[in-house]
């Protein structure tokens, strides 16, 4: 791209609102560990990713040439960082449900977690604008955890909180902003 006349003040019109800012959002999730489906989720993530969109390519050789079509949507897991309370409220959810999918002691299913449909929730990532407002949210459809990261605690570690990650699974995400991965069309979330 070559310079403009107008350069700083033709990237500043083009900047719509001064660019989305990384620290201004909300993710929300009901957190199937206690049976509540209550937490503070929201104030304690910290760290979220938008996701990433992949599609598989299938190649077929004609006359020794790769000719490439679309394949299937593949959906990446999905990391949550959150900050640890002094009652380990949500980091006790998690394990909580984990050991409900499956136990430590008899690798086997709480007999409450029957269904798909017990064991899963669904995960909402909404950036926020400068002025508080959401913005065509992402929702995560199904999500269960898959990995619950360990906590470092040390002597030497003196002005800092607890946090840990929580890798999650899920079925498909969709997007109000413009695409749905899995029709095609714009979805509304509430």
């Amino acid at each position: 791209m070559a310079f403009t006349v107008d350069g700083t003040n033709g990237f500043i019109a083009k900047l719509r609102k001064e660019g989305a800012k990384q620290s201004l959002f909300e993710a929300s999730i009901t957190l199937k560990g206690t049976g509540t489906g209550t937490s503070d989720f929201n104030y304690m993530c910290k760290g979220i990713q938008i996701p990433a969109s992949n599609l598989g390519v299938v190649t077929v050789n004609y006359m020794g040439r790769p000719i490439k079509y679309p394949g299937n949507r593949t959906f990446e897991d999905l990391t949550t960082t959150i900050i640890n309370d002094e009652g380990h409220s949500i980091r006790n959810q998690i394990e909580n449900w984990m050991e409900n999918i499956n136990s430590h002691t008899l690798n086997s299913r709480s007999s409450t977690y029957t269904t798909k449909d017990k064991y899963v929730s669904d995960l909402t990532l909404k950036p926020l604008t400068r002025t508080g407002m959401y913005e065509s949210p992402w929702k995560f459809i199904n999500c269960f955890p898959t990995s619950l990261d360990a906590v470092e605690v040390a002597w030497e570690t003196n002005d800092a909180v607890m946090e840990f990650n929580v890798t999650w699974a899920y079925d498909y995400w969709t997007h109000a902003g413009g695409t749905s991965a899995g029709g095609g069309t714009p979805v509304s979330i509430p």
